[in-house]
């Protein structure tokens, strides 16, 4: 049997056998055979011989038979004898079997347990050596001070031998209640246990960071040997940065420690002397706390050493000296990060956990003393004491002297020796020198054949230069592509930093340049992105998966373009040749070096997108002809993850992996799971051959010490200077005499003019910094993502002020009309940028921008306004903009190229504008059917050369929110949609924007030649990316204003509406005011048109002076193209009016009576005013008025009148068609009945106007004219009252003034709506709606 869970290294380092070694419980006693077995022979034998008797009896005459009778009764006696015999026998055989068995059992465990025994007495040897082998281990050199901070023996000395538990549990068997074990097998069992559970002389040792005090009490020289062998035992193998060693003796003990002053780790750093750094032995409390320093005697209170304990830890011994209890270090409770040594001559009980009590007996006869170790509530251990005298510790010392705090000899062990800690500066294998002298220009000559990409970069436990030849096995290599599997804590981000910097520091950029991806965004490839071989330094994709496929992209755009420049420099079948031929001069094309891509974490990457494989077996395909070499590393490898790749990996490197099983899949055995767990150690496997171990240099420390001192430096070249010989004593020496002539002794290592800029930088940011900027930079792979924002003006860099235009770009107006930068396009495949360009001037003069919330659809609009206004001039294009979008256009308001800006809160300007386009339009089509123009083209170029001018250029209608247009104003979406079906005809653009796809109508979907998407809610919504490039929207990042894709799916990132080269988004508004300003200043004519708004309040006789031509009533101004509203009463007999209070109607009915005077005589009209609230009282002047009734009694008696006068002039049998055609067959006036507050007048008790309704249909040949108007609450159910209703069968006109949307459509499917007073919507059957503002008549003085 072997001892379980014990491995065997390489490296030399003696391991502790641990686990549980089970023991096979003894077996049952062996049961003696029973009576019943005895008489089951013998019964049957006894009846047989009973037989024979009987029968012998029986013939007693016949003596033969006799004898025969008695002689098989003896053969049956003799048988049963022999049976009884046979099976004690058994029994005793089958007892010493099972004892025999059993004992040979024990004895094979017995080899085990000696075997761990033995094992554990070497690794504890090991850890603890024999005092007296401490001065081979200094002169050795291999393990001097390798103990490093953080690990768990660093403070641990010995201090003897003893009897310890064996390392491995042995487990002794459970009996059953019942069993009854074999005496024997039993006590033997029993013996072993006792015997083997603990193993004898075994060194231990005791911690320095648990203890506050340690008492060495006994004779005081058997004390003071277990002292010196404690501190040289803890100088040997800590170093000096981590302990100090300080004595504290009275003069007369001087001489007992003198042997400390040449210990390194008995320097001072607080005090000097001639001889340089003070040695740490005092013999008062003064000179000790200046020795020491503050930094020590200034700690707290002891307590355990944990991570906040500062180092070094500080060992004071104190010999025949009485600490004062007064200070810190003299105090019962210690000094945090201090052990104090003492050693008493009397002794009381023990008070605190952190003391440590030695007693040290002599021994009798010559024999060695005995050591017994006390911790407070904890059994004491007997043991053997160490002893180390002055001059085996002087000896030892000696040793340790030359080197420093900074200094110590090379840990590794000797060549050949196998050392699993072993690691050789980088620099020292590819044999460049001191990186801080590095010189590109002299290090990268070109590398050709074998040395091309071959470089070392680790090296094996026996010291072994170890190198990695990435090149193709056909040039004597073991790539092109490799595998490097590494778990958390195993140096894979390190082993792949040293390798880069290996291959960069022997190559230049023109031989090899780098692609290198942190999947996870981690600090692998942290400080390396200036490295000029670096073609993409790509990071931090987990976050942003987006960017993944933007490396595909260009991962396949430099493998195209390698291909490309392959091909047109002659058709070269691979870069070989076309390098070759090159350096030959037989053509001039560029350099083509090396790519080598390094992937970390790939695992995580395919987890994310499995797809990204297809790149991997690409390049991996490709690769070996394309120079393009392929390194992925990760934490774990799946089974089946490398699918079809895993043929392409030629080498693969393994380090510490988590799982045997993952070893396996990697290199094919667990080995690289049993790997001691030191950063950079593993396996290099090439192909078919055996594998390599390793341990990668480190490049991420400072680089080492300059190998010259300072004073060897200051002699170097020097004339011979007196030499002083001081004593070298633990006594300070001061050289008063000529302390000048003495060269200072060097306490640090030597530091070379200008090294002070590399101080606080690891190997690897020197080189890098070395490298910066020399040789020939690599080709860009990989451009930035598209993250800040460009301006304006960087987009249009010769924006300049132009005597006649202004503030233009005078490139893109020679490019076209209205053909404008609005952003950048992202182009990975072809590893390009350029910009992103819109060309209103044909088909595609119609944008639709769709996007999300808070994705940059306003800004996006307020851009495309700002690049068409910077190269435009107010008179070439105007601006009509419908801001939904929260006000972001605010600022533009006013501005040169703006004709008005229209918000939610203001319905009637809205409406106004689509009027104004609509008025536009039509009078831009009579424009071009007069002028015989044929498109916007030819008015485009006549209008520049001065031929035609509508007074309009190219006109933009912006609208900034979609969705608010169909949620607020349902009559405009139909209106929008006929306007935009005909607008690039008559060079009207429409630009929208809104968050979905969904709120586009597909009619005006169609007409949208221009369309650009940002980040949508529901990718899946998409309408440039679905099916298969579905993807392709998801990847538009979130959260990044300004980010999307256009028709071609390409990635796109919009501009800032700035031109003040300012690309902070957070001062966004005061950078458009600023070019708005600008834009302003620099136009040297008139802004151009602006929106002309219905006025809130307009006269009767402002009206007639506006519209002196027109003919009939007037009633107000309407929007279309602010001409007066009018009512013919030739063409119309009747009118109504809807509206709330305040609203205007008794206003409206004062100035339709003003206009009737004006319009007719008082013997032409008569007026009958129906006015129960008398707001018209006085209104009408007496020879006009005919009855001004304000009760329902007087309405009753003379609208009864008044039907039955009118009814008398219905044509009668006798009337001409003449007649009737000129209205001839009566004469007097019209009768005109304006009825106030109808509501009022037509109730339940009953309607005054009632005899007029069956008049009404004749009202044009009898002269009746009725003029209602009425409140619009509930007028939803006051328009079936009979006089309304017949208006409405008649198609008489309506007017809606203010009122609620509530009440539902009014007048058709008008609904009334909030607006100033006046402002109404005249509504015919010939003409539809008409926004209008009426005019307002005050009441009479």
């Amino acid at each position: 049997m072997s001892v379980s869970n014990v491995r065997t290294e390489e490296t030399g380092v003696p391991q502790l056998p641990t686990g549980l070694l089970t023991i096979q419980p003894p077996p049952d006693r062996t049961a003696a055979a029973g009576p019943g077995n005895l008489l089951a022979t013998l019964i049957p034998m006894m009846g047989s011989v009973g037989v024979m008797v009987f029968m012998a009896m029986s013939n007693g005459q016949n003596p033969q038979m006799m004898i025969a009778g008695g002689a098989m009764a003896g053969a049956m006696l003799l048988m049963v004898g022999f049976n009884i015999y046979r099976q004690v026998g058994g029994h005793r055989q089958a007892v010493n079997t099972t004892r025999r068995e059993y004992l040979a059992y024990l004895a094979e465990m017995r080899d085990t347990v000696r075997t761990a025994a033995r094992m554990q007495r070497r690794h504890t040897s090991w850890r603890l050596p024999d005092p007296g082998s401490l001065v081979l281990v200094a002169e050795e050199g291999s393990r001097l001070w390798e103990r490093e901070q953080g690990a768990a023996d660093l403070l641990a000395v010995r201090i003897g031998t003893s009897t310890q538990d064996l390392s491995m549990d042995l487990e002794s068997p459970e009996l059953p209640p019942l069993a009854d074990p074999d005496a024997v097998c039993l006590s033997a069992l029993n013996r072993f246990l006792v015997t083997h559970a603990t193993v004898d002389n075994m060194p231990f040792g005791v911690p320095l960071g648990a203890l506050s005090h340690i008492e060495v009490a006994g004779n005081p020289e058997d004390a003071c040997a277990e002292v010196r062998s404690m501190a040289v035992h803890a100088a040997v193998f800590v170093p000096p940065t981590l302990l100090k060693i300080a004595v504290l003796c009275s003069e007369a003990a001087r001489s007992r420690w003198e042997w400390i002053k040449w210990l390194p780790h008995a320097r001072s750093s607080e005090e000097s002397d001639a001889l340089g750094a003070a040695r740490l032995l005092a013999t008062n409390m003064a000179d000790l706390t200046d020795l020491l320093g503050e930094d020590v005697t200034t700690r707290d209170g002891f307590s355990p050493r944990d991570d906040g304990t500062a180092w070094p830890h500080v060992l004071l011994i104190v010999d025949d000296f009485a600490v004062p209890a007064n200070t810190r270090l003299g105090s019962r409770e210690g000094t945090k990060g201090v052990t104090v040594i003492t050693m008493p001559t009397s002794w009381g009980a023990l008070t605190s956990p952190s003391t440590l009590r030695l007693l040290l007996r002599p021994g009798v006869g010559g024999e060695r003393g005995q050591i017994e170790a006390i911790l407070l509530d904890s059994a004491p251990v007997v043991g053997v004491p160490d002893a180390l005298s002055i001059e085996q510790a002087e000896a030892t010392a000696r040793r340790l002297a030359p080197w420093s705090e900074t200094e110590r000899p090379e840990a590794d062990s000797p060549a050949g020796r196998s050392d699993p800690k072993r690691a050789v500066d980088l620099m020292e294998l590819l044999d460049i020198g001191d990186i801080r002298d590095f010189d590109p220009e002299r290090q990268w000559a070109r590398r050709m054949g074998r040395d091309r990409l071959r470089v070392p970069f680790a090296v094996t436990p026996e010291g072994i230069p170890v190198t990695l030849d990435i090149k193709e096995s056909a040039e004597q290599g073991v790539g092109p592509h490799g595998l490097l599997i590494g778990a958390t804590g195993s140096g894979k981000s390190e082993v792949l930093r040293t390798l880069t910097l290996a291959l960069a520091l022997t190559h230049s950029p023109e031989q090899l340049n780098f692609v290198l991806v942190d999947f996870k965004g981690g600090a692998t490839f942290a400080g390396m992105a200036d490295l000029p071989h670096v073609s993409a330094m790509i990071s931090n994709l987990e976050s942003e998966l987006s960017l993944v496929d933007r490396m595909q992209d260009a991962l396949r755009g430099e493998m195209v373009r390698r291909q490309e420049l392959l091909r047109s420099a002659g058709n070269y079948a691979n870069v070989s040749d076309y390098e070759a031929d090159r350096i030959a001069g037989k053509h001039q094309s560029p350099p083509l070096p090396a790519l080598f891509i390094v992937l970390d974490e790939f695992s995580e990457l395919l987890s994310a997108k499995p797809d990204f494989i297809d790149t991997f077996v690409a390049v991996g395909r490709l690769g070996r002809s394309m120079w393009i070499h392929l390194l992925l590393a990760s934490q774990r490898l799946e089974e089946g993850r490398l699918r079809g790749l895993d043929s392409h990996l030629s080498y693969r490197v393994g380090l510490k992996t988590f799982s045997a099983s993952e070893s396996r899949t990697v290199l094919g055995v667990p080995d690289a799971f049993e790997l001691p767990p030191f950063p950079g150690v593993g396996y290099l496997k090439a192909g078919t051959e055996s594998m390599t171990r390793f341990r990668a240099s480190y490049v991420a420390a400072p680089p080492p010490a300059r190998r010259h001192s300072a004073a060897s430096a200051q002699r170097a070249g020097a004339p011979a200077a007196p030499i002083r010989v001081l004593p070298f004593t633990s006594l300070p020496q001061l050289d008063l005499d000529d302390a000048a002539s003495v060269l200072p002794v060097d306490s640090g290592p030597f530091v070379m003019p200008g090294d002070e800029r590399w101080s606080d930088m690891s190997e690897l940011d020197i080189a890098v910094q070395r490298m910066k900027g020399k040789g020939t930079p690599a080709h860009q792979v990989w451009l930035p993502p598209l993250d800040v924002p460009e301006t304006l003006d960087r987009l249009m860099p010769d924006v300049a002020v132009d005597p006649r235009l202004g503030l233009v770009s005078a490139a893109w107006r020679e490019r076209g009309p209205l053909r404008v930068p609005v952003g950048i396009k992202d182009l990975p495949l072809e590893q390009r940028r350029e910009l992103l360009e819109l060309d209103f001037s044909g088909a595609g003069g119609n944008l639709t921008i769709i996007g999300g919330p808070l994705t940059g659809k306003s800004t996006a609009l307020r851009t495309l306004v700002m690049s068409l206004s910077l190269t435009n001039t107010p008179d070439e294009v105007q601006f009509y903009i419908m801001d939904f979008g929260g006000g972001t256009f605010a600022s533009f308001e006013g501005a040169e190229h703006i004709a008005g800006v229209a918000t939610r809160d203001h319905p009637d300007t809205v409406f106004r504008m689509v009027a104004e386009l609509e008025g536009i339009i039509a009078d831009r089509e009579r424009y071009f059917r007069a002028n015989r123009i044929d498109s916007m083209t030819t008015y485009r170029e006549g209008r520049a050369q001065g031929r035609f001018n509508d007074g309009y250029g190219d006109v933009f209608l912006i609208i900034d929110g979609w969705a608010s247009v169909r949620a607020d104003f349902e009559d405009l979406e139909a209106r929008l949609q006929a306007l935009i079906a005909r607008s690039l005809t008559f060079g009207v653009h429409v630009v929208l924007s809104s968050g979905r796809w969904m709120d586009l109508r597909q009619p005006i979907r169609d007409v949208m030649g221009n369309r650009l998407e940002l980040r949508l809610g529901d990718p899946s919504e998409s309408e440039l990316a679905r099916g298969t490039n579905s993807a392709i929207a998801r990847r538009v990042p979130e959260k990044r204003p300004g980010r999307g894709i256009d028709v071609g799916m390409h990635d796109v990132l919009w501009a800032l509406p700035r031109a003040d080269g300012d690309q902070n988004p957070a001062t966004l508004a005061a950078g458009v005011s600023t070019t708005l300003e600008k834009i302003a200043k620099s136009w040297p004519g008139r802004p151009g048109p602006k929106l002309r708004l219905l006025p809130t309040q307009i006269t009767l006789d402002e009206l007639h002076t506006a519209a002196p031509e027109a003919t009939g009533l007037m009633l107000g101004i309407e929007e279309s193209r602010l001409g007066a509203l009018t009512f013919d009463p030739a063409q119309e007999s009747h009118l109504y009016l809807l509206g709330d209070a305040k609203s205007g109607k008794s206003s409206f009915l004062r100035a339709f009576s003003r206009e009737l005077r004006r319009a007719y005589t008082a013997d032409q009209a008569q007026l009958f005013v129906v006015d129960f609230r008398r707001a018209l009282l006085g209104e009408v002047p007496e020879e006009y008025l005919a009855g001004y009734l304000t009760t329902r009694e007087q309405a009753d008696d003379e609208i009864s009148g008044l039907a039955e006068f009118l009814a008398t002039r219905r044509p009668g049998n006798d009337v001409t068609p003449d007649q009737l055609r000129d209205r001839s067959w009566w004469k007097g006036a019209e009768a005109w009945v304006l009825v106030d507050d109808y509501d009022m007048v037509a109730t339940n008790a009953g309607n005054p106007l009632a005899p007029l309704q069956p008049l009404m249909a004749q009202a044009q040949d009898i002269g009746l004219h009725i003029i209602v108007t009425r409140r619009s609450g509930g007028a939803s159910r006051g328009m079936y009252e009979p006089i309304l209703q017949t208006m409405t069968e008649l198609g008489s006109s309506g007017v809606l003034l203010s009122g609620n949307p509530d009440e539902g459509a009014l007048i058709g499917r008008v609904k009334p709506m909030k607006s100033p007073p006046g402002r109404a919507q005249y509504v015919t059957r010939e003409t539809g709606r008409v926004v209008a503002q009426l005019a307002w008549a005050p009441p009479q003085q």
